[in-house]
This record gives structure tokens, C-alpha cells and sequence, in this order.
């Protein structure tokens, strides 16, 4: 008998459960149901569900802990890119003494090619090995390589392991292949990029929402004039326009208004080009919001127009760059997700369905977020000492490790 016959999952992935409002997991059609998941707590190990509660020196020393802690928010969804009712919490995940195996999870990322997800890698690292359980992690070489991740997924489960986590490189295209792995009885968590499949077993999501969301609300309270052309990426990813139509909502009764949508590969070149063309077409635009390689590409032109001063930039995720952007006053704000995290929570979420162990508030998280500004916005914005750099920047000096042994 193997590892995942002993865990009593059964052939077909579970369905994402309806969070909180007294609803249980929907089982699936062998019958096998998950627990109900754990209710989300407002305090645990001094993190508390408010972020207004919780000191910068605090975050850092619980998402180090051991036992760590972080503020999260339940959502529920049963699909990405709905804008389901969010529920705060604080998440603590298991300890290494819940485990009764030593389980094998393999990992698709899209790539390791810039500071981000070698943040997300060192963060699924430090969990598998905290956990003691075997991590194999595959990366694809970049959003266009469908073809690739979907070889690497089915690498996964053909070397035998109990559990995938994925970050996908498509919202769409690997649907049929995760539904083939969930049917031999692997589960699947989706991390931080969202797949549309309902045949995960559980969700750790970057919130395009809630980080444009905060974004957008921002610029609203700031009362000035704003005239935003967006940057977000490639066209026809529901998440990105589910961050501008999120932003739009939340700046909604503000002088802040959305001028255009240049999409484009996040290449700094490609985005150079769409910048340039953007200088020419929106003479009134005074703000651009896109990919930290959006603000990083548009210093150059910027600057050689005399405009640094007359347009803002903003990213909706946070990189060393933006950070060293902000710090030298060419950058003007950035969404922080605090969601290096996620990758942490993926690996709790797969351990806690191979050991048919509850969620924590559900089935579909993700993390609380803020808006971070540098000197460019004004001494009254200016809070870059207040970011959690253990939250949103991968450990100094940290190459991606693509094998963790188990323990």
C-alpha cells in the first residue's frame, strides 16, 4: 500500500469549499470528504488579523518564527478573479510532530528569472525543510512554455509525488492536465498565479484584487488629480484585469481616472516600447501603473523628457528594484503583497490534505497587503520603513535549490 492510499484520498480532487457561513467541503464523487476547516483566528503568537494592529518589527520576527504566523484573508471564491467576500485571520501552519510520513511534494514554477519567484522558491524551501518532507522543484523557463510545465507536471506525479503544488505559467492551459493528476488521486494546490480548474484541492493566491484594490484607494485618498494609463502585462489574463477593474472600483468617487491599457510582454524592452508609445498618446497621463519592470523601464525616458517630475510610476508588486527604486526617489509607490508567505502556505495546505488535516479558514487564501510609497510621494506618503522586507524580498544573496531531501 503507498503513501496516498493510506491517506484515504480519494480518485478526484476535492472541491474548493464554500469559506466560513457554517459550510463543510464538498466531497468528491468517491465519496471522501475533507474536514471542515479550522475557523480563522483574530490573534495567534501576537500577529493579529488587523494590520493596523501589527508593528513592521512584529511581522518580521513571526513570519521568521519557527512557528510562524502571518496575517491572511480567506476568500471566498471557488474560481480566481472573483471578487468574493475576504475574511481576515492570522494563519499558523503544522509542525513537523502532525506529520505521520515523510511525504514527497513536487513544484512547477514558471520561472526563476527574477527576484520574485526566487523568493517564492526560497520560501517553499524553508517550509519543506522545516517540515522535514521531500521538496523536487521544476521551473518552465518562462510564461510562454506552456508545453514545458505541462511535461513538468506530469514528471511530478510520474516520479511518484503525494503531492503537486503549482504556479502556473497559464490560467487555462494546464486545467485538463491537473484534472488528469487530481483523478489519479495526487492533489493539486494552485500557488500564487491561479488556475481556473475547480480540481485543486486548495488555493494560495497572490490577490490581484486586494493589490489593486489598496492601490487604487490610495491614490483616491491622496485627493490629487491622478490620470493613470495601466501597464498591467499580457492581454487576456483574467487576474491582471481583475487588479485593474478592482483598482477601478476602489478609486471610484476620487479625481482618478484610467486613460488607457498598454498590454505587453513584462520584458523591460517590450514595456520600453509601450511606455514610449504611451509618452506620445496620453499628453495628460501623469501616473503609471503597471509590472516593477514597467517603473524601472520608464525611469530612462521619463528622465530624457524632462517628465520625472510630472508622472508618477507605481508597481502592483513588490522586487528589489522597486525597493531601491523608491529608496532613490525614482519610483513613487508600489502594492505590497506580503506574500513571499504564499509559498509557505501552499506546502501547510498540501501537508494538510495529505494528512486529511482541516484548512485554515479555508480552502482559498491569501494575504493581507499595503501600499508602500517612497520620497517621491510627498513626506506625508513617504512610509518605505514601515515595509516587512521578510514579507516581499527574497533572502540577500539567495540562489533557488531545487531539491530539499527529506528528513
Amino acid at each position: 500500500m503507498n503513501k496516498r492510499s493510506r491517506t484515504g484520498i480519494a480518485p478526484l480532487a476535492l472541491a474548493l469549499a464554500v469559506v466560513l457561513g457554517g459550510c463543510s467541503q464538498v466531497g468528491d464523487t468517491a465519496g471522501a470528504e475533507r474536514p471542515a476547516p479550522e475557523p480563522v483566528v483574530a490573534e495567534a503568537a501576537g500577529v493579529f488579523a488587523d494590520p493596523a494592529k501589527n508593528s513592521p518589527d512584529t511581522l518580521a520576527l513571526a513570519a521568521t518564527a519557527q512557528d510562524w504566523a502571518v496575517p491572511i484573508e480567506v476568500i471566498d471564491c471557488q474560481t480566481p478573479g472573483c471578487e468574493g467576500a475576504r475574511t481576515p485571520g492570522v494563519y499558523t501552519p503544522l509542525a513537523p510532530s502532525d506529520l505521520t510520513e515523510k511525504w514527497s511534494i513536487c513544484a512547477v514554477l514558471p520561472h526563476v528569472k527574477d527576484p520574485y519567484w526566487v523568493g517564492q522558491n526560497a520560501a517553499m524551501v524553508s517550509e519543506a525543510q522545516r517540515m522535514g518532507v521531500a521538496l523536487q522543484t521544476y521551473e518552465a523557463g518562462g510564461y510562454t512554455e506552456i508545453s514545458n510545465q505541462l511535461d513538468q507536471l506530469s514528471n511530478c506525479a510520474a516520479g511518484g509525488a503525494d503531492a503537486i503544488i503549482a504556479g502556473a505559467v497559464s490560467n487555462e492551459a494546464l486545467n485538463t492536465r491537473i484534472e488528469e493528476i487530481a483523478a489519479q488521486g495526487i492533489p493539486v494546490i494552485d500557488a500564487i498565479n491561479g488556475v481556473t480548474s475547480e480540481s485543486v484541492a486548495g488555493r494560495a493566491l497572490f490577490d490581484y484584487c486586494t493589490l489593486g484594490g489598496n492601490l487604487g484607494r490610495h491614490l483616491k485618498e491622496t485627493g490629487k488629480k491622478v490620470r493613470a494609463v495601466w501597464f498591467p502585462g499580457p492581454a487576456g489574463v483574467g487576474s491582471l484585469e481583475q487588479l485593474m477593474s478592482c483598482f477601478k472600483k476602489e478609486s471610484a468617487g476620487g479625481d482618478v481616472e484610467m486613460l488607457g491599457v498598454q498590454y505587453g510582454d513584462t520584458g523591460k524592452d517590450a514595456q520600453l516600447n509601450l511606455i514610449e508609445n504611451a509618452l506620445g498618446a496620453y499628453p495628460e497621463m501623469n501616473y503609471i501603473i503597471g509590472s516593477a519592470t514597467t517603473v524601472d523601464a520608464a525611469v530612462g525616458p521619463l528622465a530624457e523628457r524632462g517628465l520625472a517630475d510630472k508622472i508618477n510610476t507605481a508597481s502592483y508588486y513588490f522586487t528589489p528594484e522597486v525597493h531601491s527604486l523608491l529608496s532613490s526617489g525614482k519610483a513613487t509607490c508600489s502594492s505590497a503583497g506580503n506574500d513571499l508567505v504564499l509559498s509557505r502556505i501552499a506546502v501547510d495546505m498540501a501537508l494538510r490534505v495529505l494528512e486529511n488535516k482541516p484548512f485554515v479558514g479555508g480552502s482559498y487564501v491569501g494575504t493581507t497587503a499595503n501600499v508602500i510609497c517612497g520620497r517621491a510621494a510627498g513626506k506625508d506618503y513617504d512610509n518605505l520603513d514601515s515595509l516587512v522586507k521578510e514579507l516581499n524580498l527574497p533572502p540577500e544573496g539567495y540562489r533557488p535549490v531545487f531539491t530539499v531531501e527529506a528528513k
